[in-house]
């Protein structure tokens, strides 16, 4: 009678090889789209408002001719300068 001794092989663990298929998969797929993928550009039109900004932005604007029109001339100063003050103490390390 011979006595016959054979390794016991360990089962394959299938859930941990497909999780790890499922990783790397997702994985490429975010390189992918993240970083090879063109975004689809996406139109949108302007509401009116902006669109008449867009117009005002484009005008020229001359100070001297402004100063010179007899409308600006026509203005009268119906109040005074603001007046400027200084704040604090001239030398605040002074006793009261």
């Amino acid at each position: 009678m011979a006595i016959t001794l054979e390794e016991s092989k360990k089962p394959v663990n299938w859930v941990a090889i497909l999780g790890a298929a499922i990783f790397i998969g997702v994985l490429f797929a975010a390189i992918y789209f993240f970083f090879f993928q063109k975004p689809e550009l996406i139109e949108v039109v302007a509401p009116k408002q902006l669109q008449e900004l867009g117009r005002i932005s484009k005008l020229s604007f001359d100070p001297e001719a402004v100063v010179k029109s007899p409308t600006f001339g026509m203005l009268r100063q119906y109040g005074e300068a603001p007046t400027t003050f200084s704040p604090g103490r001239s030398n605040p390390f002074k006793p009261f």
